[in-house]
C-alpha cells in the first residue's frame, strides 16, 4: 500500500522542487484579505509567512514600518481548512491594513524556500532570486527590507 501512496504522490514532489538562488520565481497575482488582487513584485522583496508565528512576526513589521512598492507580504494559507480559515484567520488578517498575500496553491507554496520556525525572505531581481534569508526576529527583519 505505501508503494501506491508514493507512487502517486511522486508527481508532486517532482515538481515541488524548492527554488535556489539564480532560479527564476513564477510571478503570479494574489488576492490580498481585503479581496484585491496584486501581483508579486519582480524586483524587490518577497517576506513569506507560514504559520501563525511567521504570521504575527510579518504583520508586526509592515504594521509599524508599512509596506513598500517592492514589497510583498505572502502567507501561505494552504494547508488550513476553509472553516477554520473563514471563522478564526480571516478576521484577524482583515484588522490590518497593509496586504497580505494569500498565496493558496499548496504545489506553488511547495516550491518556495522554507525553514522551520522562519520568515523566507526572498530577494527577487528580474523575476530571479538574488538571495534568500530565514529570518526569526523584528530586529534581523528591519535590518534585511530597511
Amino acid at each position: 500500500m505505501s508503494k501506491i501512496v508514493l507512487i502517486l504522490l511522486l508527481p508532486l514532489l517532482m515538481y515541488a522542487k524548492m527554488l535556489e538562488l539564480g532560479e527564476e520565481v513564477e510571478i503570479r497575482t494574489l488576492s490580498s484579505q481585503h479581496e484585491q488582487e496584486f501581483t508579486l513584485v519582480k524586483n524587490g522583496f518577497w517576506v513569506i509567512a507560514w504559520d501563525k508565528e511567521t504570521t504575527a512576526l510579518a504583520n508586526a513589521y509592515f504594521r509599524n514600518n508599512g509596506i513598500k512598492k517592492d514589497q510583498n507580504m505572502i502567507v501561505d494559507t494552504s494547508q488550513i481548512p476553509s472553516g477554520i480559515y473563514s471563522m478564526f484567520v480571516a478576521p484577524k488578517m482583515q484588522a490590518f491594513n497593509h496586504p497580505i498575500l494569500l498565496s493558496k496553491d499548496a504545489q506553488y507554496n511547495l516550491t518556495l524556500p522554507y525553514k522551520e520556525f522562519c520568515l523566507t525572505v526572498l530577494h527577487i531581481q528580474e523575476g530571479r532570486i538574488d538571495s534568500i534569508s530565514f529570518v526569526e526576529s523584528y530586529e534581523a527583519l528591519k535590518k534585511l527590507l530597511q
